[in-house]
């Protein structure tokens, strides 16, 4: 199992750095006359002071990349699952950031560079907004995304019915939420279809064919992503009805690479529409860089609207001033600050040892906290196993060394467990409320509370 986790992070997560960096890059060689989200004229790009950001830009980021591309390389000779995915958290944290700062870096150097050689002024804030032709493009319609969103609302349903009555409402959930994901997903597209468009051109027909080519785009991969979802929770589905969790780890794995890989595409074929449409652009150009934290951040009091296009990067990004923009990013962060409070956890979990205890009349399990107390009057049944049933979680923690949690066993239902996987023999407890799986830190003590319990008569 830890080698398949394993597998999968890589396949996962380990792209990232590298489409990351050639995201970065490209950001800090001029789009759309910006330089690391810098307005820029193209005589000012032929400066020495400029072309030495760029180049110093290049060499740090290089440097960057081939660290981070080393970093995760070390989980492979990791034994245990919580560092090694603390490691991949931390680093993908890392990555997501830390690649940020030479550009938040460039950025500054570039601005004070205007300032030095007295180019233009910042802070102006004046956008252009196309309101007759192109502000009233719509590419998102309901039509193309009715078919993902029907199949999978009949799937949920279907998948609820049938795990509620197979004792599992838990899958039943989850299968239900990947029925609203597919919902989400076609509310977002509709909500981007209706976000402020980029005007170029003096000319509305351009205006107007330059953010149909956008708006298609960003249209398609949403659609794509629909159908992807759908596929992916039908998958899930007939994996917990055949009992192969393997199949939805590995079906994980293909769903997020062909995510990367189409947001990808869709970040190259946006280039490709911004080179053909470079040469009309000719409206001018208002410097508005006090409004860019760090040529990444949009924060503009006097622009009402939510999302506008990113300066780095593909799509849009938020507003910081809006009441919605900060309250969605505030939510990012509080979400990201909870990864290193659950590698702390995971850690935890792995290297506290299990404690099995008979204390006066009750059988009491401890990990961390107490997690079963088992009156010993309650017991019916008590063996001695030397082979774990084929199980699959429900809910609690699965690691090599450690099951704990809600566990069903197919064709006998639902059992509870709390037991290392490594050890070679585990005690099979009956009792009214149902059965239990479970194992002291060793063979020998577990042995010992065998014989103790079964000394009183059972």
């Amino acid at each position: 199992m830890y080698v398949m986790l394993q597998m999968m992070f890589f396949l996962t997560m380990y792209p990232v750095v590298f489409i990351l960096y050639f995201v970065m890059r490209s950001a800090g060689h001029g789009k759309n006359g910006m330089y690391f989200g810098v307005h820029m004229k193209a005589e000012w790009t032929e400066d020495a002071g400029i072309k030495e950001i760029a180049a110093a830009y290049d060499r740090e980021l290089k440097k960057m990349m081939i660290i981070f591309a080393l970093i995760p390389l070390i989980t492979f000779v990791i034994p245990y699952f919580s560092i090694s995915f603390s490691i991949w958290m931390m680093w993908l944290l890392m990555v997501i950031f830390v690649l940020m700062v030479p550009y938040a870096r460039g950025n500054s150097r570039i601005k004070a560079r205007k300032r030095e050689m007295n180019w233009g002024k910042a802070g102006s804030g004046m956008s252009y907004t196309e309101i007759k032709s192109a502000g009233k493009v719509r590419c998102v319609k309901p039509g193309p995304f009715l078919l993902p969103i029907v199949l999978g609302g009949i799937a949920a349903a279907a998948g609820m019915y049938h795990f509620t009555r197979s004792g599992l409402p838990e899958f039943g959930i989850l299968i239900i939420t990947f029925a609203v994901l597919t919902g989400v997903i076609f509310w977002l597209a509709v909500w981007m279809d209706r976000q402020k468009v980029e005007v170029i051109s003096s000319e509305s027909e351009v205006n107007l064919n330059y953010a149909r080519a956008r708006k298609n785009l960003w249209k398609n991969m949403w659609l794509i992503l629909a159908w992807l979802n759908t596929v992916f929770m039908v998958i899930v589905m007939a994996a917990i009805e055949m009992d192969r969790m393997s199949v939805i780890m590995w079906g994980g794995a293909v769903y997020t690479l062909a995510t990367l890989a189409l947001m990808y595409y869709v970040w190259r074929r946006v280039l490709k529409v911004e080179q053909r449409y470079g040469g009309q652009r000719d409206l001018p150009v208002e410097d508005d860089e006090d409004n860019w934290l760090w040529g990444m951040l949009y924060y503009n009091k006097n622009d009402r609207h939510v999302m506008v296009s990113r300066r780095v990067g593909i799509g849009t990004t938020m507003n910081l001033a809006t009441p919605f923009g900060m309250g969605f990013t505030l939510f990012g962060a509080a979400c990201l600050a909870v990864i290193p409070l659950m590698c702390v956890w995971l850690i935890m979990e792995e290297f506290t040892p299990l404690r099995l205890a008979v204390v006066g009349d009750t059988l009491t399990a401890t990990h961390i906290k107490v997690e079963y107390e088992i009156p010993v009057t309650d017991i019916r049944e008590i063996a001695l196993i030397d082979e774990r049933p084929r199980w699959s979680k429900v809910s609690g923690t699965g690691m090599d060394n450690l099951c704990k949690g809600t566990f069903h066993i197919r064709n006998e239902g639902r059992c509870e467990v709390f037991l290392n996987p490594q050890n070679d023999i585990f005690l099979q407890i009956g009792t009214e409320e149902g059965m239990y799986y479970m194992s002291a830190a060793d063979d020998e003590e577990t042995r010992q509370i065998y014989e103790q319990i079964a000394a009183g008569g059972r």
